[in-house]
């Protein structure tokens, strides 16, 4: 499901065929960079363990989708089913907000 006002235009099979690279694991899922066969990147998060109805997770993607701060990455899509429940954003090539905030850490 897009978010009206959205620029996207691709299907589930479309992310299952686009190439990824993983982007960092956290608690919550794994977030991926997706470059889709149009040349267009975006990035997917999966959360792990989310048993919610479908109902409940559309009704919380929602108000998700609705967050508009000029330091929150916005949600566009998301997909849901029994087995697989994905978040897309747009993807954002200054990197992560922990690297901007603390830098890079080499020790």
């Amino acid at each position: 499901m897009f978010f009206e006002g959205g620029i996207y235009s691709f299907v589930l099979e479309d992310l299952l065929r686009a190439s990824m690279e993983v982007l960092g694991k956290g608690s919550v899922g794994t977030s991926y960079k997706a470059v889709l066969e149009e040349g267009t990147t975006v990035v997917v998060k999966r959360p792990k363990d989310v048993v919610v109805t479908k109902k409940e997770f559309e009704m919380q993607m929602k108000v998700l989708g609705k967050i508009k701060h000029e330091n929150v990455v916005l949600l566009k899509a998301f997909y849901f089913s029994k087995d697989e429940k994905l978040l897309v954003y747009d993807y954002m090539s200054a990197g992560s907000l922990s690297a901007l905030l603390h830098g890079t850490r080499n020790y």
